[in-house]
Protein backbone atom coordinates (compact mmCIF):
# COMPACT_ATOMS: atom_id res chain seq x y z
CA UNK A 1 0.00 0.00 0.00
CA UNK A 2 1.28 3.47 -0.87
CA UNK A 3 2.56 5.77 1.84
CA UNK A 4 0.39 8.45 0.25
CA UNK A 5 -2.80 6.53 1.09
CA UNK A 6 -5.12 8.31 3.47
CA UNK A 7 -5.09 6.91 6.97
CA UNK A 8 -8.52 6.03 8.25
CA UNK A 9 -9.22 5.57 11.96
CA UNK A 10 -12.67 4.54 13.13
CA UNK A 11 -14.41 3.10 16.16
CA UNK A 12 -14.49 3.98 19.83
CA UNK A 13 -12.61 2.35 22.67
CA UNK A 14 -12.53 2.68 26.45
CA UNK A 15 -9.02 2.75 27.90
CA UNK A 16 -7.19 3.93 31.01
CA UNK A 17 -4.15 6.12 31.41
CA UNK A 18 -1.56 4.50 33.63
CA UNK A 19 0.05 6.28 36.59
CA UNK A 20 2.73 7.77 34.31
CA UNK A 21 0.20 9.13 31.80
CA UNK A 22 0.79 6.42 29.19
CA UNK A 23 -2.05 5.31 26.97
CA UNK A 24 -2.15 2.11 24.92
CA UNK A 25 -3.62 2.76 21.49
CA UNK A 26 -6.06 0.20 20.08
CA UNK A 27 -4.39 -2.43 17.90
CA UNK A 28 -6.45 -1.39 14.86
CA UNK A 29 -5.08 2.15 15.19
CA UNK A 30 -1.52 0.84 15.50
CA UNK A 31 -2.03 -1.25 12.37
CA UNK A 32 -3.32 1.79 10.50
CA UNK A 33 -0.36 3.85 11.70
CA UNK A 34 1.88 1.14 10.28
CA UNK A 35 0.84 2.42 6.84
CA UNK A 36 2.23 5.89 7.58
CA UNK A 37 5.63 7.29 6.75
CA UNK A 38 6.69 7.40 10.43
CA UNK A 39 4.35 4.99 12.24
CA UNK A 40 6.00 5.60 15.60
CA UNK A 41 5.45 9.39 15.65
CA UNK A 42 2.17 11.12 16.46
CA UNK A 43 1.47 14.79 17.03
CA UNK A 44 -0.89 15.58 19.91
CA UNK A 45 -2.86 18.80 20.09
CA UNK A 46 -5.04 19.70 23.09
CA UNK A 47 -7.94 21.96 22.25
CA UNK A 48 -11.64 22.07 23.04
CA UNK A 49 -11.69 19.67 25.98
CA UNK A 50 -10.05 16.71 24.27
CA UNK A 51 -6.73 15.64 22.78
CA UNK A 52 -6.35 15.10 19.05
CA UNK A 53 -3.64 12.84 17.62
CA UNK A 54 -2.39 13.13 14.05
CA UNK A 55 0.08 10.97 12.16
CA UNK A 56 3.17 13.13 11.59
CA UNK A 57 2.52 13.27 7.82
CA UNK A 58 -1.03 14.56 8.31
CA UNK A 59 0.13 17.16 10.84
CA UNK A 60 2.63 18.49 8.28
CA UNK A 61 -0.13 18.56 5.63
CA UNK A 62 -2.40 20.51 7.98
CA UNK A 63 0.28 23.14 8.65
CA UNK A 64 1.08 23.38 4.93
CA UNK A 65 -2.60 23.84 4.07
CA UNK A 66 -2.86 26.72 6.55
CA UNK A 67 0.21 28.35 4.99
CA UNK A 68 -1.19 27.90 1.47
CA UNK A 69 -4.76 29.02 2.14
CA UNK A 70 -4.24 31.92 4.53
CA UNK A 71 -2.75 34.81 2.55
CA UNK A 72 -2.86 37.30 5.40
CA UNK A 73 0.53 36.98 7.08
CA UNK A 74 -0.66 38.16 10.49
CA UNK A 75 -3.68 35.82 10.53
CA UNK A 76 -1.57 32.94 9.18
CA UNK A 77 1.06 33.44 11.88
CA UNK A 78 -1.57 33.65 14.63
CA UNK A 79 -3.19 30.44 13.39
CA UNK A 80 0.13 28.62 13.11
CA UNK A 81 1.22 29.80 16.57
CA UNK A 82 -2.02 28.59 18.11
CA UNK A 83 -1.75 25.22 16.43
CA UNK A 84 1.95 24.46 16.28
CA UNK A 85 2.91 25.86 19.67
CA UNK A 86 0.52 23.53 21.49
CA UNK A 87 1.43 20.45 19.43
CA UNK A 88 3.62 17.81 21.00
CA UNK A 89 5.44 14.93 19.38
CA UNK A 90 4.53 11.56 20.89
CA UNK A 91 6.49 8.41 20.26
CA UNK A 92 4.73 5.08 20.12
CA UNK A 93 6.67 2.61 22.28
CA UNK A 94 7.08 -1.11 21.57
CA UNK A 95 3.96 -1.85 23.64
CA UNK A 96 1.87 0.51 21.49
CA UNK A 97 1.63 3.22 24.14
CA UNK A 98 2.11 6.96 24.00
CA UNK A 99 3.11 9.12 26.95
CA UNK A 100 0.75 12.08 27.25
CA UNK A 101 2.43 14.93 29.12
CA UNK A 102 0.81 16.28 32.26
CA UNK A 103 0.28 19.70 30.64
CA UNK A 104 -1.61 18.13 27.76
CA UNK A 105 -3.64 15.93 30.10
CA UNK A 106 -4.65 19.07 32.01
CA UNK A 107 -5.35 21.08 28.83
CA UNK A 108 -7.56 18.27 27.48
CA UNK A 109 -9.23 17.63 30.86
CA UNK A 110 -8.19 13.98 30.86
CA UNK A 111 -8.56 11.84 33.97
CA UNK A 112 -7.65 8.17 34.24
CA UNK A 113 -10.59 6.73 32.25
CA UNK A 114 -10.68 7.88 28.62
CA UNK A 115 -12.59 7.27 25.41
CA UNK A 116 -10.51 6.91 22.24
CA UNK A 117 -12.29 7.75 18.98
CA UNK A 118 -11.24 7.22 15.39
CA UNK A 119 -12.36 10.19 13.30
CA UNK A 120 -11.06 9.50 9.84
CA UNK A 121 -7.55 10.91 9.57
CA UNK A 122 -7.28 11.75 13.27
CA UNK A 123 -7.77 10.24 16.70
CA UNK A 124 -9.52 12.01 19.58
CA UNK A 125 -9.01 11.20 23.25
CA UNK A 126 -11.70 12.38 25.66
CA UNK A 127 -12.16 12.07 29.37
CA UNK A 128 -14.77 9.29 29.62
CA UNK A 129 -17.26 11.26 31.75
CA UNK A 130 -17.06 14.32 29.48
CA UNK A 131 -17.42 12.18 26.38
CA UNK A 132 -20.64 10.61 27.66
CA UNK A 133 -22.19 14.10 27.74
CA UNK A 134 -20.79 14.97 24.31
CA UNK A 135 -21.98 11.70 22.76
CA UNK A 136 -25.61 12.52 23.57
CA UNK A 137 -25.23 15.88 21.81
CA UNK A 138 -23.49 14.22 18.85
CA UNK A 139 -26.32 11.73 18.42
CA UNK A 140 -28.89 14.54 18.45
CA UNK A 141 -26.96 16.35 15.69
CA UNK A 142 -26.59 13.14 13.69
CA UNK A 143 -30.30 12.47 14.01
CA UNK A 144 -31.10 16.00 12.81
CA UNK A 145 -28.77 15.70 9.82
CA UNK A 146 -30.20 12.29 9.03
CA UNK A 147 -33.71 13.73 8.95
CA UNK A 148 -32.98 17.01 7.15
CA UNK A 149 -30.41 15.82 4.60
CA UNK A 150 -32.06 12.51 3.80
CA UNK A 151 -28.92 10.52 4.59
CA UNK A 152 -29.34 6.80 4.63
CA UNK A 153 -26.98 4.87 6.90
Amino acid sequence: MSLDSKLIFYGEYDHSLDDKGRLALPSSFREELGRSERPDILIAWAYGGYLTLYAEKHWRELLEKIEETTPDTSLRNQTLRGLASSGRSLTLDKAGRVLISSDQRVAAGLNREVKILGLGSKIQIWDLAVYKLQAAQDMAVLDEIYKTKGLNF
